[in-house]
C-alpha cells in the first residue's frame, strides 16, 4: 500500500467512525511559546484537551505535519543513525475530546491494524505504563496474549507534549521486523533501542495537566490522543526494513545517488550520510514552506542547522557543490499532491535553500581546513580535546553549528572543551546556543476565560460597517466582569461584529459602541481565534453591561484607507512576480490607513528601472478599474487550483479567495475595495533589505500618494529657491555643488596631511631613546581613530625601528593609539603600553603586540603622552 493510500485509508476509517477530518495545521504553533515547532498531532487541539476551547466536534482525525529538531522532543541526533527517526514526519492520529476513552481507543487501533491493514498478529507487541492495569486488561479483551503485553516505565510509556501541558500514560503498538534487524543480540526484546521492534502507534490516555512546577492535576474530561508515524506504517505495509526504503524516501535517495554517484545500501557510512541528507532536505522544504528563513536564532537557527548538517554530510560522500535545492524537487514530486502549497511555493523554496548553500559553502571548505589543521596539531601533542577557542572560531567565523563540530570531534575520538567555548561566547550572549529558544505570545488569561465560556462571534464586516450585537462577556485586568463604567478600559466580546480584528498584516478597525446605558470607543480589535474577536474599548459615557444589545459602527474613513492599501498589496505582489520572477513570495506586510509595507522574498536590491516597472504595472491595473471579487472555498481545493497562500496567515479548512481580474488569486481574509479604480494611484516610497533573502517596499495610495508627490515637489521647489536654479535644472545644480565640495574636501585632506607630516618631523626630532629604540609621542588635534593609525604608520615608515604613541581629544573624551615596529616586538608590546596608560589615567583599552588603542579622559591625554617614556622604563 503506497503512502498516499495509507493516509486516505486511515482518515476514512476514522471518518466512518464519526471522527471529523481536520487538515494539518502549520508547523508553527499558534500562541504557544513552549514549542519551537508542532511536534505531534495533538498540538492544534491543545486547548480542547485543556477544556479552554469548544469546537463543533468531539472526535477528530488528522494527518499532521511535524518537526522534532529542537526543544525537549528532538530527534536530530538520531537521524541517519537509525532507520526510524526523522526531523520532519507525518503523524496520523485520532482524538477524543472527552467523548470516548481507553476501551474505544484500543478497539479502534486493533481493528484498523488487524482487519483493515491486515498486519501479522504474531509480529505485534503491546506496551503499557507499569501501573496501568486497566489498559492491560482491555488489550487482553481484544485478543492480545498476556505474554505479548510488556509494562514499561515513565520514560517509555508516559507521554507529554513538553515540560508543561496535557499528558498521561500511553500504550504503544510495536511490530517485530525480525531477528535479522537491529542489534541481532539473543537478548533483544521489546524495550531495546535498536531498530528491530518498531513502534508504529502510540495511544495516549490524556488524563492530566502538568504545570510549570511539575504538579499534576486531573483534566476536566479524560481524552484520547493517538499518533501513528506515516513513515513507520508505510515501512511495514510496503515490506521494507526501514523507513528510508519506502516510497516517501526512495525517490529522494535515487536522485541523491545520481548527484553523489554513490549507491545506497553498499556502505554503512555512506548510507548514514544519505539518510541524513534525505531526511534534512524534507524537513527544510516544509519548514521553509511554512514561512521560516535561515537565521541566527529560534526556528531560523534550526533550519540553518539542518541545512548545514546536510551539506557537511554531502561533502562526506563527495558532493562539493550546492545540491540540496535540486534534491528538494524530489520531495515536492512526492508530497505535492497531498500538500499543493509546497508545489506552488517550490521556486521560492529553491531560492532560499540555494542561497543558504552558497553562503555556507563559501566558508565550509576553509573551516574544514582550519579544523583539520588544529586536529592534526592536537593529536601530534597527545591532546584529547578540541579547545574552546577553536569551537568558537568555527562557530563564529565559519558558521559551524556547535553540534557539527561535536560530530566531527566524535569521529576523531576527541572530546569538546565546552566550558572554554561558553567563555568565548559570553560576549555574544544574544546568539542562540542550541536553537531551542523561541519568542512567542501565550494566550492572555482574559482570552482564555472567554474561550472557556465558548464565546464566538459572527463577523459581518465584509458586508456592512454597522451592526447590532449582544455583549456576551467582558474582561478587565484579565478578569471577567459584569460591566465597564465610564473612564474604564476593557475587552468586550459580542455575538456579532462588523469590526475587523488585526490579522494578516492588516490593522484593526476602530469605531463606536452605542448601548442602552452607555457609549464607548473601540480602540483595538484582537483576533483570539478565527471566530473570537476581543474588542478593546474605552467607555466614554455611562456603562456597558453583559447582555446589553448595542449598535456597533466602524470608522468608515479608516476602513476605506486600509482597504485601498490592502488591495494594492495584492497588485504589488503580482507586479513584483511579473518583473522579478515567480520566486517572489509575500513574507509579511503591514496595511494601515495611510501607507502600506510589503515584505517579499528576493535576493538582491531592485534597480530603479525595476521599481519603475513595478510601479507602472500597479498603476495600470488601477486605471483598468478591474472588479475585485471574493468567494469561500475549501483550502486544499483553492491552493490546488493555483491560489496563493501567504506565510503570515493561519488558514482554516474554509478560506476566502480574493480575485483581481484574471491575474491575481490569493487566499486573504482582509478587507478590500470592490474595484481597483477606488485605489486612485500608487507610489513606491522606499525599497530596501530586511534580512537575507527578504526585501521591503513601502508605498502609498490614493490621497497618501497625492501627499507624497506634493512633498517631493515642495522639496524640489525649496532646493530650487536656495540654489537660485530652475526646478528642471536642480539635479544638475546639486551635482555641481557636490563636485565642488568634494574638490574642496580633497584639498583640505591634502593640507591636513602636509601639516601632520610637518608635525611628525618635529616629533621625530624630539624623540627620546630607550634601549636603542626611538620613542615618538605626538598630539594630533581633531583626529579620528583611522587618522591616528595613519600617523603611527608614517612614523614607523620614517624611523623603521621605533615605538609610536599618538593621541587626540574630542571634548571630554580622549583617544590614544600605540604602535611598535616589528623588530622591537620581542621587547615591547603595544597592547601592554595602552593597558598601562589606561590604568594610570582612568581609562580602558587594549590590542595586539603591534598596534593597540585605548580611551582615557580628554584632559589627561597630553599628560599621558608625556609619561610614555617613563612607562617603558617600568
Amino acid at each position: 500500500m503506497k503512502s498516499n493510500e495509507i493516509r486516505k485509508t486511515f482518515l476514512k476509517f476514522f471518518s466512518d467512525n464519526d471522527h471529523t477530518v481536520v487538515s494539518s495545521s502549520s508547523l508553527l504553533p499558534e500562541k504557544d511559546p513552549t514549542l519551537l515547532f508542532v511536534n505531534a498531532g495533538m498540538v492544534q487541539f491543545k486547548n480542547l484537551f485543556l477544556d479552554i476551547e469548544k469546537r463543533d466536534y468531539v472526535r477528530a482525525t488528522t494527518c499532521q505535519k511535524c518537526v522534532r529538531a529542537g526543544g525537549k522532543h528532538n530527534d536530530l541526533d538520531n537521524v541517519g543513525k537509525t532507520l526510524r527517526h526523522h526531523t520532519f514526519f507525518e503523524m496520523l492520529g485520532n482524538f477524543s475530546f472527552g467523548d470516548y476513552f481507553k476501551d474505544d481507543a484500543i478497539a479502534y487501533a486493533w481493528k484498523l491494524l488487524k482487519d483493515v491493514f491486515r498486519l501479522d498478529e504474531d509480529r505485534m507487541w503491546i506496551t503499557v505504563y507499569k501501573d496501568d492495569d486497566e489498559a492491560a486488561l482491555i488489550w487482553k479483551k481484544v485478543g492480545i496474549r498476556e505474554d505479548r503485553i510488556v509494562r514499561l516505565g515513565e520514560k517509555d510509556n508516559f507521554w507529554s507534549m513538553g515540560d508543561e501541558g496535557p499528558c498521561g500514560p500511553c500504550s504503544e503498538i510495536l511490530y517485530d521486523l525480525g531477528e535479522n534487524v537491529g542489534c541481532r543480540q539473543p537478548a533483544c526484546a521489546v524495550g531495546c533501542d535498536c531498530d528491530r521492534f518498531l513502534e508504529i502507534w502510540n495511544l495516549v490516555f490524556m488524563e492530566f495537566e502538568r504545570s510549570r512546577d511539575g504538579q499534576m492535576t486531573k483534566l476536566p474530561r479524560p481524552s484520547i490522543d493517538t499518533g501513528m508515524g506515516l513513515e513507520r506504517i508505510a515501512c511495514i505495509m510496503q515490506g521494507k526494513l526501514g523507513n528510508y526504503e519506502t516510497d516517501l524516501f526512495s525517490p529522494v535517495l535515487r536522485r541523491l545517488e545520481d548527484i553523489s554517484r554513490s549507491v545506497y545500501g553498499e556502505n554503512e557510512k555512506t548510507d548514514t550520510a544519505m539518510r541524513v541528507i534525505a531526511d534534512h532536505v524534507r524537513g527544510a522544504t516544509f519548514v521553509i514552506n511554512d514561512g521560516v528563513l535561515p537565521s541566527k536564532e529560534g526556528r531560523g537557527y534550526v533550519l540553518r542547522r539542518i541545512l548545514r548538517r546536510a551539506l557537511r554530510y554531502g561533502k562526506k560522500i563527495g558532493i562539493e557543490k550546492e545540491f540540496l535545492y535540486d534534491l528538494s524537487g524530489a520531495v515536492v514530486d512526492i508530497m505535492g499532491d497531498v500538500y499543493p502549497d509546497v508545489r506552488n511555493n517550490h521556486p521560492y523554496i529553491v531560492r532560499v535553500i540555494k542561497g543558504e548553500e552558497e553562503r555556507f559553502l563559501e566558508t565550509l571548505n576553509t573551516g574544514m581546513r582550519v579544523y583539520d589543521e588544529f586536529v592534526k596539531e592536537i593529536k601530534s601533542k597527545g591532546g584529547k580535546a578540541i579547545p574552546g577557542d577553536l569551537i568558537y572560531k568555527l562557530y563564529d567565523t565559519y558558521g559551524f553549528p556547535v553540534d557539527i563540530t561535536a560530530e566531527m570531534a566524535a569521529e576523531d575520538s576527541l572530546s569538546m572543551d565546552t566550558a572554554g567555548f561558553e567563555k568565548s561566547l559570553e560576549e555574544q550572549k544574544e546568539r542562540s546556543r542550541a536553537g531551542s529558544r523561541i519568542k512567542g505570545e501565550a494566550w492572555a488569561e482574559g482570552h482564555v476565560a472567554a474561550l472557556r465560556d465558548d464565546v464566538r462571534n459572527d463577523f459581518v464586516g465584509y458586508k456592512t460597517l454597522e451592526a447590532d450585537g449582544v455583549i456576551l462577556t467582558m474582561v478587565r485586568d484579565e478578569q471577567v466582569v459584569e460591566q465597564l463604567d465610564e473612564g474604564e478600559e476593557g475587552e468586550v466580546f459580542f455575538d456579532c461584529t462588523p469590526f475587523y480584528a488585526e490579522s494578516g498584516g492588516q490593522v484593526e478597525d476602530e469605531g463606536l459602541v452605542d448601548g442602552p446605558s452607555g457609549k464607548a470607543v473601540v480602540i483595538n480589535v484582537i483576533k483570539v481565534k478565527q471566530d473570537v474577536f476581543a474588542h478593546k474599548v474605552k467607555v466614554t459615557m455611562g456603562s456597558l453591561k453583559r447582555g446589553d444589545r448595542v449598535h456597533l459602527v466602524v470608522d468608515k474613513e479608516k476602513r476605506k484607507g486600509v482597504s485601498r492599501n490592502h488591495t494594492a498589496t495584492h497588485l504589488l505582489h503580482y507586479a513584483l512576480r511579473t518583473v522579478l520572477g515567480e520566486h517572489v513570495k509575500q513574507s509579511g506586510s503591514l496595511v494601515e490607513k495611510d501607507r502600506l509595507r510589503f515584505d517579499f522574498t528576493h535576493f538582491q536590491g531592485l534597480a530603479d528601472e525595476e521599481l519603475h516597472k513595478t510601479e507602472d504595472i500597479v498603476n495600470e491595473k488601477i486605471m483598468e478599474s478591474l472588479n475585485v471579487t471574493t468567494e469561500e472555498r475549501q483550502r486544499e481545493d483553492a491552493i490546488r487550483e493555483g491560489a496563493t497562500a501567504l506565510f503570515e496567515e493561519k488558514y482554516g479548512d474554509t478560506v476566502r479567495v480574493l480575485r483581481i481580474g484574471d491575474f491575481s488569486t490569493e487566499l486573504c481574509g482582509g478587507t478590500h475595495v470592490k474595484n481597483t479604480g477606488e485605489i486612485g494611484s500608487f507610489s513606491i516610497v522606499s525599497e530596501g533589505s530586511l534580512a537575507y533573502g527578504v526585501r521591503r517596499i513601502e508605498a502609498v495610495t490614493g490621497k497618501g500618494a497625492v501627499r507624497h508627490k506634493r512633498k517631493l515637489d515642495n522639496i524640489v521647489k525649496h532646493i530650487s529657491r536656495l540654489s537660485n536654479t530652475e526646478p528642471d535644472r536642480v539635479l544638475e545644480r546639486v551635482e555641481g555643488i557636490i563636485g565642488e565640495l568634494n574638490t574642496k574636501s580633497n584639498e583640505i585632506e591634502r593640507l591636513k596631511e602636509e601639516i601632520i607630516a610637518h608635525r611628525v618631523e618635529e616629533a621625530v626630532k624630539n624623540a627620546e631613546e630607550k634601549n636603542g629604540a626611538k620613542v615618538v609621542t605626538m598630539y594630533v588635534p581633531d583626529a579620528k581613530a583611522d587618522d591616528l593609525r595613519k600617523v603611527t604608520d608614517i612614523i614607523r615608515n620614517r624611523l623603521k625601528s621605533c615605538i609610536a604613541v599618538v593621541g587626540t581629544r574630542e571634548e571630554t573624551k580622549g583617544m590614544v593609539v600605540a604602535a611598535v615596529s616589528k623588530d622591537l616586538l620581542s621587547t615591547y608590546s603595544a597592547g601592554k603600553i595602552i593597558k598601562k596608560l589606561a590604568e594610570q589615567y582612568g581609562g580602558k583599552g587594549g590590542g595586539g603586540p603591534q598596534i593597540a588603542q585605548g580611551g582615557i579622559p580628554g584632559d589627561k591625554i597630553k599628560a599621558a603622552l608625556k609619561s610614555v617614556a617613563d612607562i617603558l622604563s617600568d
